[in-house]
């Protein structure tokens, strides 16, 4: 999965080169690992790096760029006879999506169109995707299901700028307008801008990880704030602390505001635990080895004065294959003295991989699938570890007024309408 960042400017003048460096910039959490970058030029679309696109982003008004996986490139876009269409997780259906816009783009009321064409998709299992055309056209779209967030936001009255996640929209000053409910899109030229309905899925939910991991703690999900959520899930964690502490941690850097709820109801004093080293990497999204554990040293070097010879609680999002946390335990046990590692995860236990790709899991290595409580607290080297429950998530869905998809955590639907 990546994410998207589509920017319309009205008038001509624009250096978008800017926009799409620090837009990009905000996305690069969300774990693709190349850039794509599609702008309209005289008249025709091209695609490039950013590099690339430096000459040609200097005459442009309309641009999508994205972080894509590279290895399957084609199945993120696809380029029509008079358009690309970009999206934010591979589908087999995302040819048939393009074809369905390119026809709805031919007639006088696109939107009205759009919004006919892609209800047909509504029973499907598809992306939100981005489509820019060589008229001067943007259309942006979330999925029925509604897996993965779209937000549409303003540069005052010059341009729209449009994201996979609203921290892309405000680092480049833009106001957020409008987070797109599932089966909502927006068609956008320089006169006018159409919203437009396909209809929402009855499967409709939103992926839980997208909460818990993929955001930036300052984005803005369905007009739910990231950290919060995140603080109000670390409090939760407080009813299976069964441990005095000396001092919460939370594992850099989605963790810290788990780490910091759970120290708010336990009363023992937050510390900044580790320090990283280089650019932020999302070791959760590596997936060989070897880059896994660099990922892990890069962000995990410690503060020994927070933990030596202290009853240490550690905090986490999740748990994949425990590679991160066996690490973290060994470097505090051994390398700097912790007195008592006491494990919390502010997720049920994973048990399963994600069949609609948002985020890609192996079931084999998923250690929670595999091993029992016990074994794993003698894995990790810990005095205890603990979950959060299913219902811990529902009752956060309840308080946000959410519904997730939980299939990975071995439930199909948490909160809203079941």
């Amino acid at each position: 999965m990546g994410g998207i960042l589509s920017i319309l400017a009205f008038e001509p003048g624009w250096d978008l080169l800017y926009f799409v460096n620090y837009g990009l910039a905000a996305l690069a959490h969300r774990g693709g690992t190349t850039k794509l970058v599609c702008w309209r030029r005289s008249d025709s679309v091209t695609c490039g790096d950013s590099e690339s696109s430096v000459g040609g982003l200097e005459n442009s008004e309309l641009v999508v760029a994205a972080w894509l996986d590279d290895r399957q490139l084609s199945n993120y876009t696809v380029e029509g006879r008079f358009s690309i269409t970009v999206s934010d997780r591979s589908s087999k259906h995302l040819a048939e999506l393009a074809e369905a816009v390119e026809r709805a783009l031919g007639s006088d009321k696109p939107h009205l169109s759009l919004s006919k064409q892609l209800s047909v998709f509504t029973e499907e299992e598809v992306p939100s995707f981005t489509t820019l055309t060589s008229r001067g056209e943007l259309v942006v779209w979330r999925s029925s299901a509604g897996l993965t967030p779209y937000s549409i936001g303003g540069y005052g009255f010059d341009m729209v700028v449009a994201s996979s996640e609203t921290s892309a929209v405000e680092v480049l000053d833009a106001d957020i307008r409008k987070h797109l409910s599932p089966g909502e899109g927006v068609y956008i030229n320089r006169k006018q801008v159409r919203l437009f309905k396909s209809g929402e899925s009855p499967k409709c939910r939103l992926c839980l990880f997208e909460l818990l991991y993929i955001a930036r703690h300052d984005s803005t999900v369905d007009g739910v704030s990231v950290y919060e959520f995140r603080k109000y899930l670390g409090r939760e964690l407080g009813k299976y602390l069964n441990s005095a502490v000396d001092v919460v941690t939370g594992v850099p850097e989605t963790a810290l505001p788990y780490a910091l709820g759970l120290s708010e109801v336990v009363r023992a004093p937050y510390e900044i635990g580790f320090v990283g080293t280089a650019q932020r990497s999302r070791s959760m999204l590596k997936e060989g080895i070897r880059e896994k554990l660099i990922s892990i040293h890069l962000k995990l070097n410690p503060v020994k004065s927070v933990f030596r010879g202290k009853r240490v609680a550690v905090v986490d999002d999740s748990m994949v294959t425990g590679s991160t946390l066996k690490t973290v335990a060994q470097v505090l046990r051994y390398r700097v003295g912790a007195r008592e590692l006491h494990l919390l995860l502010a997720s049920p236990k994973l048990v399963g991989t994600c069949p609609y790709g948002v985020i890609k899991l192996d079931p084999t290595s998923l250690i929670s699938a595999h091993l029992d409580s016990s074994v794993i607290e003698k894995y990790l080297d810990v005095d205890s570890v603990s979950w959060l429950k299913d219902s811990d998530i529902e009752g956060a869905a309840s308080r946000f007024g959410m519904k997730f998809c939980c299939a990975c955590f071995g439930r199909d639907v948490i909160g809203g309408r079941q």
